[in-house]
């Protein structure tokens, strides 16, 4: 009679159902339990990674390496210019040690490729049913729904909801990232690129339209710019034909339904072209991923020390969240910057040129930082980056007991 308590809980903590755990808790927000980005819950699973990486025999891996690493790099130069932040380094420690917990997971082959692109499926769906919900409930007048994350938050609207996170830029990046890693599964389980039109069959036809209607009605200009950098999968001097015309046709109609979203997208376009910082920073949150990047390729100055090491002094303009510097750069200088780009490349993103490449550019600001879907987003390129690694040295695992010979 005590087996199936014995049962239960040995299948709760195998390797995959923790992996699965850590990877979902880290791409939604729920707001009724955890309130706010600095969750208790994720905090509190975040605290345990130290434990499970220890019972779980860990490997002596590059993320184990590169991310301890990174780590000491960063508070030898917080120690050095007398700003020790728990807030900011103990926060970075435990996110990069769940993360190492998590790569631990994936190197020893928890998943296999058919395993994860239905966790990518079954979020992406996931995503898109909450949505709708969230809709009829406003349509309705129903502002305070918290099991499908509804509670009252202070920017709601029928072409504003949050879906499964805080708020609809964070479900625009993770859906990004999740269609992207979907995209790569099915690419490497047919051994080719899909085409736009194989989105529509019946094996993909739900993922895709829910995917659609979130990114175009969650709210979010983010949402926009992500469905633009997903179009370059398709592209190809084969396709170019047929998926610029969409795209284009798709932009045509938000600017004929006056979508508000996908004028700021045109207006800081149009800015970004000028390279004026001063008038992006008018459009507010979308310049954020923009202006760092333009700074980072066009103000770094090699002969300065702050260049090297970081800033001496933190005002409060130029903390890590400033609008106008690169948070590494600007707070740890270009030492750790290089170093959390081996550790991005090492482990997270398998190919530069990429549009892998792309997302973590212009949605993560080519930085490492203490939000939760940045790492939500680095967990689900992480496990792609593996089975493509696995793919091309033959001993990819599609499902159990199977691999790709």
């Amino acid at each position: 009679m005590k087996i199936f308590p014995k049962l239960s809980l040995k299948l709760f903590f195998n390797d995959r159902t923790i992996a699965t755990f850590l990877a979902v808790l880290f791409c939604i927000l729920f707001v009724p339990i955890e309130q706010s980005a600095i969750s208790t819950v994720k905090v509190a699973v975040m605290a345990l990674c130290p434990l499970i990486f220890i019972l779980k025999k860990p490997y002596i891996s590059k993320a184990l390496l590169l991310g301890m690493g990174y780590w000491l790099v960063v508070y030898f130069l917080s120690l050095f210019k007398g700003e020790m932040r728990f807030s900011t380094l103990g926060f970075l420690a435990m996110y990069l040690m769940m993360f190492i917990t998590y790569y631990d997971f994936i190197i020893k082959g928890t998943f296999t490729l058919n395993y994860f692109q239905n966790i990518l499926k079954s979020l992406i769906i996931a995503y898109g049913i909450v949505l709708i919900l969230q809709q009829c409930c406003l349509l309705i007048g129903i502002r305070n729904m918290p099991i499908i994350n509804l509670q009252n938050q202070f920017f709601l609207s029928i072409t504003k909801l949050p879906s499964l996170t805080l708020e609809p830029s964070h479900s625009a990046r993770i859906l990004t990232v999740a269609m992207l890693g979907y995209l790569r599964c099915e690419e490497i389980s047919i051994s080719r690129k899909l085409i736009l039109g194989e989105l529509f069959y019946s094996k993909h036809r739900w993922v895709t339209a829910l995917f659609f209607w979130a990114m175009l009605t969650m709210g979010s200009s983010t949402a926009f710019v992500g469905i633009a950098i997903l179009s370059l999968y398709f592209i190809t001097r084969h396709t170019a034909i047929y998926v610029i015309p969409f795209l284009v046709g798709c932009f045509i109609f938000g600017q004929s339904i006056e979508l508000q979203q996908m004028k700021r997208v045109e207006i800081l376009t149009k800015v970004s072209i000028t390279g004026n910082t001063k008038k992006m920073q008018e459009e507010g949150s979308g310049a954020v991923r923009i202006i760092p990047v333009l700074n980072l390729f066009t103000k770094t100055d090699l002969t300065k020390k702050e260049t090297w090491i970081g800033r001496q002094s933190m005002e409060k303009d130029k903390a890590w969240w400033s609008k106008t510097d690169s948070s590494i750069i600007d707070q740890y200088g270009l030492i750790a910057f290089l170093i959390s780009m081996l550790l991005v490349y090492s482990c997270m993103i398998y190919r530069f040129f990429s549009v892998e490449t792309l997302i973590f550019l212009f949605f993560i600001g080519f930085s490492i930082n203490n939000i939760y879907y940045t790492w939500g987003c680095f967990m689900i390129m992480t496990a792609i980056s593996w089975f493509q690694k696995q793919n091309e040295q033959g001993s990819l695992i599609i499902e159990n007991g199977t691999k790709d010979e």
